[in-house]
């Protein structure tokens, strides 16, 4: 994706590495996030997992609470999967 292709999204993403575990398929994988959105994140994952595919994400930042999502696999780049958030754990938000 160019610069000025990023520049049209409607959130901002934010360069970060938290841990996260990502649940999909059946199997689990503990790795880091690339990036960061109000409404997905992209993954540092070098398993392909197909797109429209389930996922759960379990983000572990290093300030505040552990946050559980719901995600789609929405693209799959050489980098890693990027994730659409479908939910958000309610107990994430009730603890917020």
């Amino acid at each position: 994706m160019s610069d000025s292709m990023a520049d049209l999204r409607r959130h901002p993403r934010s360069k970060v590495a938290w841990p996260v575990i990502v649940e999909a398929g059946g199997r689990r994988f503990e790795r880091h996030t690339v990036n960061l959105s109000p409404i997905g994140a992209k993954v540092r994952l070098e398993e392909e997992l197909p797109v429209g595919s389930n996922a759960r994400l379990r983000f572990r930042p290093p300030q505040g609470q552990p946050l559980d999502v719901d995600a789609i696999v929405w693209r799959s780049d050489s980098d890693g999967p990027a994730f659409f958030f479908v939910s958000v754990d309610d107990a994430a938000i009730s603890r917020g």
